[in-house]
């Protein structure tokens, strides 16, 4: 008895397999010969963008100030912040003569009491920095006197913001600006 043939799963198999890779391959996009950088023309004009400026009136605000307008506006470098401050060495130059330091630029920035001791804060052109009851300002912590010699803190008022200053056996009274 002869059965009919059928066929093998196998060749089955196979045939499917190279139509789908047939049917695939037939799906591929062409190769580009040409390259992209020969497809723009290098004699086309190329547009300047300019961003866009909004009218103040409309938005409501102030343009702010372009880089140029900036960096013009501030001095280039900055002073050395390693050369000594003013009033380290004003003690020096006023030993010669202390009545040249009496300038009525000399003034008091605050008042403070640090535990049980009043404070003040000075400014002057030779003076600068934390001053106390005493000859020449001295504080009990700081062995270098802020003032220049014939100077004397007479007494420091908290309530007020004042300072007494003894300036070469002449009072004065200066209060914080």
């Amino acid at each position: 008895m002869t059965t009919p043939h059928s066929p093998s799963p196998v060749s089955c198999a196979a045939w499917l397999l190279a139509f789908a890779l047939a049917g695939l391959s037939g799906c591929g996009k062409p190769e580009n010969t040409q390259s992209s950088a020969a497809a723009i023309s290098p004699d086309a004009p190329v547009a300047e963008l300019s961003p866009p400026q909004p009218s103040t009136a409309a938005t409501g605000l102030t343009p702010l100030p372009t880089r140029e307008q900036v960096l013009s506006s501030v001095p280039e470098g900055r002073e050395d912040p390693f050369a000594p401050i003013v009033g380290a060495s004003s003690s020096v130059t006023s030993e010669t003569d202390p009545d040249a330091s009496a300038t009525p630029a000399f003034e008091v920035m605050g008042v403070m009491a640090v535990g049980s001791e009043l404070r003040a804060l000075v400014r002057g052109p030779e003076v600068f920095g934390t001053v106390c009851v005493g000859q020449r300002g001295r504080c009990p912590d700081n062995p270098d006197a802020p003032l220049p010699m014939g100077w004397t803190v007479q007494s420091i008022d908290l309530g007020l913001g004042c300072l007494r200053l003894s300036i070469s056996g002449e009072s004065q009274l200066r209060c914080i600006a």
